[in-house]
């Protein structure tokens, strides 16, 4: 039969590898992608992520300092207040694109505004800033440069010593302060200053949350601010946890929506804004709703199906779906039946139906929503979560290009309700004690410089 020579022997490898790599390419297509069923999930979160703050002009000085105010709440509960505190308790959100600063919160603390020369006046006057929340577009403010220094929020972090638990953030960003339209109020006046941090806060960070204590429904969430790559430590899993390893993971992409805010006068110095995050392609992109390749939430109702671009917002206590997604499953708002009417939606059996007031820029926002047979979430681990009877609000919550008049309403908003602990709430009064449902996950873990959502499905 002759001979084999060594670069024959090497070609026969080399083909035989080939075929091999073949086949198990064309294996791995092939392979059904598995399901994680989540039930029980209820319309509103018991909690969302929050940090403690410490602000400063200078990082070389020591952070601005107030005096405590006075909350309905704390009346109730008869809270003693010091005198003077440097903290700020935020929420951690990744549907802000900036960083929010209540008015009040600004007033203690000093913190001063942005002004510009009037070219009409000579005057100095402020800056404002026009954004748009789920209620419509707001005014704000723009702050003075500040620093910004973050420590975790959970059980023995040091909120008095600066030097200790806070980590200061190296660059210096400008916040908006207010709103100024009154947005916000009511809740204001129930739970005290409404501040938030929201994605420049976050650039190049790691935040993990643990939401296993909310599960008894009488505590808090933890939240942790981390560099990217800091190790897990089990040892210090209640305290000071590092990143947990994660089991699903989530591809994310990312939308700026800055054009659609506006500085006045233009001349003047806007807030520090940044990118966020989507369950889905990113929704702006001039290429195309699926230009990115990252895989987009899927609802399924009535043998009917939809899929889009959902913000991952743990701003937000509920999570929604525009009117046009809902229509897509056969689902609509019907007509009021008067000025004092509930919204209701038809295609759906009015004792399948819920409605909530969602509040945040522009003010409050009452909805009506219904259960989806399926919310479908694909991750990177081809392991499809989903939720079984997924609770979704239908509110459009749309931008316009100030500039061009261009108009982007959101596909949907992934809130905490689909991440932590979960109730049943019924407008005006605590939630409903037999709805309250635990969280499906141990840990989540929002990986901002790699675009990725992790979660740790909770142990049985």
């Amino acid at each position: 039969m002759g001979y084999t020579t060594a670069s024959s022997r090497q070609a026969g490898c080399a083909a035989w590898r080939s075929a091999w790599a073949a086949a198990v390419v064309l294996l791995i297509g092939v392979l059904p992608v598995v399901a994680t069923d989540i039930e029980g999930v209820q319309p509103a979160a018991l909690d969302q992520p929050r940090v403690n703050v410490m602000l400063r002009r200078d990082p070389r000085q020591l952070p601005l300092a107030g005096k405590a105010g006075t909350d309905l709440l704390d009346l109730m509960e008869a809270k003693p207040k010091a005198k003077k505190t440097y903290n700020i308790s935020a929420f951690l959100d990744t549907g802000a694109s900036g960083m929010v600063i209540s008015a009040k919160t600004a007033d203690a603390m000093g913190i001063l505004r942005a002004t510009v020369r009037s070219a009409t006046t000579g005057q100095m006057q402020r800056v404002l800033f026009h954004d748009v929340g789920v209620g419509g577009t707001d005014r704000f403010e723009v702050s003075e440069p500040l620093y910004v220094a973050m420590a975790a929020y959970a059980p023995g972090t040091d909120t008095e010593d600066p030097g200790r638990d806070y980590r200061m953030l190296p660059w210096a960003m400008r916040a908006q302060v207010g709103p100024l339209g009154g947005g916000a109020g009511l809740l204001e006046a129930l739970v005290g200053s409404l501040d938030v941090m929201g994605m420049p806060t976050m650039a190049g960070k790691v935040v993990v949350i643990d939401p296993k204590p909310v599960n008894g429904f009488d505590d808090t969430l933890r939240t942790y601010v981390y560099e990217a790559r800091t190790p897990y430590n089990a040892a210090q899993a209640k305290r000071n946890p590092g990143i947990p390893p994660m089991n699903r993971h989530v591809k994310l992409s990312y939308a700026s929506f800055g054009r659609f805010t506006q500085t006045v006068p233009a001349s003047g110095p806007g807030p520090t804004l940044g990118r966020n995050p989507f369950i889905g392609p990113d929704p702006l992109a001039k290429a195309g709703a699926m230009a990115d390749g990252t895989p987009p939430v899927t609802i399924v109702h009535g043998g009917k199906s939809s899929v889009g671009s959902w913000l991952l917002d743990t701003g937000a206590a509920v999570s929604m779906i525009s009117t046009k997604q809902a229509a897509a499953v056969g689902i609509t708002y019907g007509q009021a039946g008067g000025l004092l009417s509930e919204p209701v939606l038809t295609g759906v059996a009015k004792e399948k139906q819920f409605t909530l007031t969602v509040g945040g820029i522009g003010g409050g926002k009452k909805s009506a929503g219904f259960y989806v047979d399926e919310l479908r979430v694909q991750t990177m681990e081809r392991d499809v979560l989903v939720y079984k009877q997924a609770p979704v609000l239908v509110c459009d919550i749309t931008v316009s290009d100030p500039k061009t008049g261009e108009k982007y309403t959101l596909d949907g908003v992934f809130g905490m309700n689909f991440l932590v602990a979960s109730a049943k709430l019924t407008e005006g009064l605590l939630p409903d004690i037999g709805k309250l449902t635990e969280g499906p996950f141990d840990w989540v873990v929002f990986d901002e410089p790699n675009g990725v959502l992790g979660v740790q499905l909770r142990r049985p």
